[in-house]
């Protein structure tokens, strides 16, 4: 079910290339019939404003995309401002424990033996268990590496087909789905 899934995704995705490609191919057409004083950067700035619009689903009413919808969503903890963050928040964690321990009346010696011990345990213990997580889940890299792969393989094999093979495959497929959906 999953492989139908990700090829109909993939089909779709390679009908979208093809149309964009069209829409491009017929612009420059337009634009090298007209003297254009556009350098090359602002021309495939023109590009993407002119076929974004088609192919997102914007709100706006005068047909500009936002930046933020286009920029895809980093997860916490991939990007230097986040590990920052993370860096300083232990940091004053442990400055934090530490004197909470001294006001508390444990000798400053023993405070900083224990941050230290409850810093470098929890920690080790915190980035065990994510390993330990990804690998459960089949994220880790080399399984990543290899779906990737796997979904470029087929995308350049769809490149390859012609509109009726693409046809007569997605009506394979819609097929397979019925049948599937009846079991």
């Amino acid at each position: 079910m999953i492989r139908i899934g990700a090829t109909i995704y993939i089909i779709v995705e390679v009908c979208h290339q093809r149309r964009v490609m069209a829409e491009r191919v017929q612009f420059h057409k337009f634009s090298a019939t007209r003297n254009s004083v556009y350098s090359t950067k602002e021309y495939h700035g023109l590009m993407s404003k002119s076929i974004a619009p088609r192919c997102s689903n914007s709100s706006s009413s005068d047909g500009a995309t936002e930046d933020s919808s286009n920029k895809s969503k980093v997860p916490f903890g991939y990007n230097r401002k986040d590990v920052i963050l993370i860096g300083l928040g232990v940091t004053f964690f442990g400055i934090g424990l530490k004197g909470g321990l001294e006001f508390l009346g444990v000798d400053p010696l023993q405070a900083g033996n224990v941050v230290q011990l409850v810093l470098v345990l929890g920690l080790t213990v915190g980035w065990i268990s994510t390993y330990i997580f990804r690998v459960s889940n089949k994220e880790m890299t080399y399984a990543q590496q290899l779906r990737d792969y796997e979904m470029k393989v087929m995308e350049k094999r769809l490149e390859g087909l012609s509109e009726a093979e693409l046809e007569a495959l997605l009506e394979q497929v819609e097929e397979e789905k019925r049948l599937a959906s009846r079991d």
